[in-house]
C-alpha cells in the first residue's frame, strides 16, 4: 500500500509533543516506525485509520502525563501535601470570602426593609404618604443615611427625604413594572454613575396605590467589602508563602537525612 503524506506525517510528529520528554526521546523512532506498518496493514480507508491514530496518540498521551506527574508525586511528596493543602485552603478561604461579602451585601439592606415593610403597610391602610412619611433631606451621593421615597402609580414622586441634585430621582419605568408584578424587590440601584443604593422597593394598592422605595448608600459597605478582599488577599499570599517555605525547608532537611544515610 502506499506511503502516509508527508503533511499527514508531520502532523503527527507535532503531536508526539503531547507526551512528555522523556518518553519522546526513548520511543519517538520506535513509534513513528509503528505508525508506518500500521499504515501499510491498514483495513480501512486512510480517513478512518488516521481519526483512530490520533484518538489513540491523544489517549495514551494523557495516560502518559498522568503516571510522570504521579512519578514526581513519589519523589517529592512533600511538594504534593504542600500544593494539595494549598488548594484545599485556597477553597476554605474563597468559600469563607464569598460568604462574608453575601452577609455585607444582605447587611447593606437593613434598616431599609424594616422601612418599606412599615410605611408600605401604613399607606396601604389609608393613611397619605405626606402624613406617614416624615420631613427630611438625606442627599443620596454624600449621605449614608437611609431615605424612603414614596412615586404614584406613573412614577411621579409624591413624598421623599431622598435628594439627588436637590431633586428626587427617578427608578426606571420597568424596574416599577417589575415592582407592580411581583409586589416587591430588593435591588442595587445607580441613579447615577458613582452613586449606588441598597434600595427595597414595594407595590402599594389601595386608596393610595403608588411605589415605595426605601434605601441608603452602599459606599460603606463596598469599602468593607474592598477590605474584606485586601485581607483575603493578604492571608491567602502569606499562607502560600509559609508552604511553599515549609516545603522547601522539609525538603532540604530530608535530602541532608538521606546524604548522610
Amino acid at each position: 500500500m502506499s506511503e502516509p503524506s508527508r503533511s499527514m506525517l508531520r502532523l503527527y510528529r507535532i503531536a508526539l509533543l503531547l507526551y512528555p520528554a522523556r518518553f519522546r526521546a526513548d520511543y519517538q523512532e520506535q513509534m513513528r516506525q509503528t505508525l508506518l506498518d500500521a499504515f501499510r496493514d491498514r483495513s480501512g480507508g486512510v480517513t478512518k485509520f488516521w481519526l483512530e491514530t490520533f484518538f489513540d496518540l491523544l489517549r495514551s498521551a494523557a495516560i502518559e502525563r498522568i503516571l510522570m506527574v504521579q512519578e514526581q508525586i513519589l519523589r517529592k511528596p512533600i511538594f504534593f501535601h504542600a500544593v494539595s493543602l494549598g488548594v484545599i485552603l485556597t477553597v476554605l478561604g474563597g468559600a469563607a470570602s464569598v460568604t462574608m461579602q453575601q452577609l455585607l451585601r444582605r447587611g447593606a439592606d437593613q434598616p431599609q426593609a424594616e422601612m418599606a415593610e412599615f410605611y408600605a403597610s401604613e399607606i396601604h391602610s389609608g393613611t397619605d404618604p405626606d402624613d406617614i412619611i416624615p420631613p427630611g433631606y438625606v442627599d443620596l451621593e454624600r449621605s449614608l443615611e437611609p431615605f424612603v421615597i414614596f412615586y404614584d402609580v406613573n412614577g411621579t414622586p409624591q413624598k421623599s427625604t431622598g435628594y439627588l441634585d436637590q431633586s428626587v430621582p427617578s427608578v426606571p419605568p420597568e424596574v416599577l413594572e417589575y415592582i407592580r408584578s411581583h409586589g416587591s424587590d430588593t435591588v442595587t440601584w445607580q441613579p447615577r454613575p458613582g452613586v449606588r443604593i441598597a434600595a427595597v422597593a414595594k407595590y402599594v394598592s389601595g386608596s393610595h396605590p403608588g411605589y415605595l422605595v426605601a434605601g441608603r448608600s452602599l459606599r460603606l459597605t463596598e469599602e468593607y467589602e474592598s477590605l474584606l478582599r485586601r485581607m483575603t488577599f493578604l492571608g491567602w499570599f502569606a499562607i502560600m508563602l509559609l508552604l511553599l517555605l515549609g516545603a522547601l525547608l522539609l525538603n532540604r532537611a530530608e535530602r541532608v537525612k538521606q546524604a548522610a544515610a
